[in-house]
């Protein structure tokens, strides 16, 4: 196993399907306490505390940046738009899938972003009650190497 090390200024990423009404979306933050960001950004809001991430990659603030940008620009058409605000979320009548937005994300990864890495599937979906330590303790210990 690669022993991972961690640059100075990380983020998040995360794709998460809302579980009050099945839509995909995505999004970064630079918080690193995920288990609040998690239930301040989502659960608190819509009263479910059911909703989890169902996937989450951790790595260099700038890559996670450039990783939101690209995949806006590129699913921008995707994207749902209400009133007049386009979205961090997929509209529904375009089908897309939580596994699509893994793919794209990981593709994406594999060529361009080799300092974001994917939180191991033991540790998914990440849900207030799966909570990390310190990450950069141990970070071999939750990450792993997009391949």
């Amino acid at each position: 196993m690669p022993n991972i090390k961690l640059p100075e200024k990380c983020g998040w990423f995360y794709i998460l399907k809302l579980r009050h009404n099945d839509i995909w979306g995505f999004g970064i933050t630079s918080s690193k306490n995920i288990k609040n960001y998690l239930q301040k950004r989502y659960i608190n809001p819509g009263a479910n505390k059911d909703q989890v991430f169902d996937n989450l990659y951790y790595g260099k603030l700038s890559q996670i940046r450039a990783l939101e940008s690209h995949l806006k620009n590129e699913w921008g058409d995707k994207l749902l738009i209400l009133f007049t605000d386009k979205l961090e979320w997929f509209d529904p009548k375009d089908n897309v899938t939580g596994d699509q937005i893994v793919d794209f994300v990981e593709k994406r990864c594999k060529t361009s972003y080799s300092e974001i890495y994917r939180v191991k599937k033991e540790y998914l979906p990440f849900s207030p009650s799966n909570v990390f330590k310190n990450i950069y303790d141990d970070p071999s210990k939750y990450l792993e190497v997009i391949k």
